[in-house]
């Protein structure tokens, strides 16, 4: 949505079919991020893997479709394209069935992705991608060349392990988890109480690189901490269509908004709008224009 050509973000991690009830639609928490952050305007690219079989191609040609730049998604003959069975609780909750040993379970590293990371501004990932050794590796080789870092962790259990999440944190510079999971990365790093801000204070003390955090609350917004600052945002009062893919647009507006140079206040506003209108409609990867964008907001604040 803003014109900022020569800015470049990686995402790395899960590209996969959603199965929801209404038929399969492209996922994966990372490249929903990669896919909202070009249409604020960034130049990006989802490092990931597909496996050598029909519904690769099929993905392939999608997330094509979409504007997604697939350089950096190969092939992998070994393993299969990942689905997700997605299905929707009775208080509109989501819930995701992630099969193993799936193509991007096996990332392998490549020089010329790590050069495009080097170039990148940011580099975004999640916890779902570390899950198998092979892709964990090869996320820690470019971790280490990476320019800004953020982990959106996204927890999905059993897919995840506490040794690992706690050494990837270490490179991590913004954090987004929402509440649940704050107190799960607290028990984690031996951090005790029940106080948002007191846990997200000790954070910053444990991971030296951690300069700020967003902690998204669905329906109560988002607050923002920093070393120095601290803001909160309210989520617009819509309704919902389904959740997919809301968090991933949030944090991708942010992102898009420090990309430009915008204040966080502003950064976090355009991120609950774009978050909103996401949330109201159904898939992760909804079309949208600034235009839209800005009438949907226009709706519930009147500006």
């Amino acid at each position: 949505m803003n014109n900022l050509t020569l800015k470049y973000a990686s995402c790395y991690g899960e590209v996969l079919w959603d199965n929801l009830p209404s038929g399969p639609r492209v996922g994966g928490a990372p490249l929903n991020v990669c896919y909202h952050l070009e249409k604020c305007g960034i130049s990006t690219a989802i490092i990931s893997q597909v496996g050598a079989d029909p519904s690769g191609k099929k993905l392939q040609d999608a997330l094509q479709e979409l504007g997604v730049n697939t350089a950096y998604c190969t092939t992998d003959s070994q393993h299969p394209t990942s689905s997700v069975e997605v299905e929707f609780t009775s208080h509109g909750d989501v819930t995701y069935d992630i099969v193993r040993n799936v193509a991007w379970d096996y990332i392998s590293y490549q020089e010329e992705v790590a050069q495009y990371v080097r170039q990148s501004e940011v580099f975004v990932f999640g916890s779902l991608g570390a899950r198998n050794t092979v892709s964990y590796t090869t996320l820690l080789a470019y971790l280490a060349v990476a320019n800004w870092v953020v982990m959106d962790i996204n927890l999905r259990a059993p897919h995840y392990e506490a040794a690992k999440m706690v050494t990837l944190l270490k490179y991590c510079a913004t954090l987004k988890l929402n509440y649940e999971e704050l107190f799960v990365v607290a028990e984690w790093s031996a951090i005790a109480g029940k106080d948002e801000y007191a846990l997200m204070e000790a954070l910053f003390v444990i991971y030296p690189n951690l300069t700020e955090i967003i902690l998204t609350k669905g329906a109560e917004g988002a607050i923002y901490l920093s070393r120095e600052e601290r803001y909160s945002v309210a989520a617009l009062p819509i309704t919902v269509g389904d959740t997919i893919g809301s968090g991933d647009s949030f944090l991708a507006a942010f992102i898009a908004g420090k990309l430009s140079g915008k204040k966080i206040p502003i950064c976090l506003e355009e991120a609950a709008s774009l978050s909103a209108y996401v949330a109201s409609q159904e898939g992760a990867c909804p079309a949208y224009t600034a235009e839209t964008i800005s009438a949907f907001k226009a709706q519930f604040t009147g500006k």
